[in-house]
């Protein structure tokens, strides 16, 4: 489990535009690809269904299932 902040999950929310449900402009593929080669897992696995599933939902799901040092690789690359 990530011990994300809340501050800091409402920074990197607004940083990558996910109110609308979208990340930047992800198409499904090209999100899925980032996902997995900065991290590692596939975001569109079972474990990473919340809510609506949507692109932006599924990076929530990941903040609060996989520990920290995961979740900001991404952010690193």
């Amino acid at each position: 489990m990530s011990d994300l902040t809340a501050i800091e999950k409402r920074k990197l929310e607004t940083v990558l535009g996910m109110a609308s449900g979208y990340i930047l402009t992800f198409s499904n593929r090209t999100l899925s690809e980032f996902v997995l080669d900065s991290t590692g897992p596939d975001i569109y696995d079972s474990k990473y269904d919340y809510g609506s599933g949507s692109k932006a939902n599924r990076l929530r799901a990941f903040w609060n299932v996989e520990p920290r040092y995961q979740c900001c690789a991404a952010e690193l690359r």
